[in-house]
């Protein structure tokens, strides 16, 4: 019987969780309390915009960072003191990436286009692993960089001109 309502618990807080990260702006499904790559995910780009420990699971940090008092079955706290600051919404992080390019005031239906076709391009070229969905993650950026890096482009990590020409990303 524990079991059983711990795990309604943890559905709860993942629920919950999902709840708020879609109001955020982080998880675009539809909140169910299943704990998913999407949700996953959500979680992981919440940690690093908030400077959380990046675990893509519902930490005690995490949750309470968020605002939720569910318990969830995770590890100890990290020891890693930080103010909670505003969470980043996602307009913020694909502004950051298109900062300094020619896409920076593209509508962001062009933007999110683009970061897909990148995803697509860089995964094809064996840099990225991720998920094609349009999403700016330290992954993306950190793929992105190599990829500049082996092109002999500086390391920006941004969509500037000389790396959406690069990458086939721009209309000439």
């Amino acid at each position: 019987m524990v079991l059983a309502s711990s795990a309604a618990l943890a559905d709860d807080a993942i629920f919950a969780a999902q709840k708020k990260l879609q109001k955020l702006g982080y998880y675009g499904g539809k909140p169910d309390g299943q704990y998913g790559s999407q949700t996953a995910a959500a979680i992981r780009r919440y940690q690093v915009a908030e400077n959380l420990k990046v675990t893509g699971d519902l930490t005690p940090q995490t949750l309470k960072s968020l605002g939720i008092s569910a318990p969830a079955p995770q590890s100890a706290p990290s020891a890693q003191p930080g103010p909670a600051a505003t969470p980043v919404p996602q307009y913020v992080a694909i502004s950051q990436i298109f900062k300094g390019g020619p896409y920076i005031t593209a509508p962001t239906e062009v933007q999110i286009a683009t970061i897909r076709h990148a995803q697509k391009n860089l995964k094809l070229l064996g840099f990225y692993a991720g998920p094609i969905d349009g999403q700016v993650t330290t992954s993306l950026i950190a793929s992105l960089k190599a990829w500049q890096k082996d092109a002999g482009f500086r390391q920006t990590g941004r969509f500037d001109e000389s790396t959406l020409k690069g990458l086939n990303l721009m209309e000439n």
